[in-house]
C-alpha cells in the first residue's frame, strides 16, 4: 500500500519522488526518495484508474524498488 507520495519538479525537469510503502501481511514499511524522468511521471500520471488515482505511481515506486533491490544483490537491472 502507498502510504504517503510527495512530488516536486526539478528544475531539469524530472520529478522528485517521497514515498512510504507499506506491505501490509510481512509489516514492512519502506521509504525512500527518488528523481524520475519527465516522461516516467508522466507515464504515472496517465496509468491513473477510476478507482485509483495513484496507481501509476504506485507501479512507478513498486518497479524502481525491484530495480534497486536487484542491483543491490548483485543481479544487474531488472528492468
Amino acid at each position: 500500500m502507498l502510504n504517503s507520495l510527495f512530488t516536486s519538479l526539478n528544475t531539469d525537469g524530472s520529478t522528485h519522488i517521497k514515498y512510504t510503502y507499506t506491505f501490509t501481511k510481512m509489516q514492512h514499511i519502506i521509504y525512500g526518495e527518488f528523481d524520475a524522468s519527465q516522461e516516467d511521471t508522466t507515464k504515472a500520471q496517465q496509468a491513473a484508474k477510476d478507482t485509483d488515482s495513484w496507481a501509476g505511481f504506485k507501479q512507478l515506486v513498486l518497479t524502481r524498488l525491484k530495480t534497486e533491490a536487484t542491483n543491490a544483490l548483485g543481479g544487474g537491472t531488472s528492468e
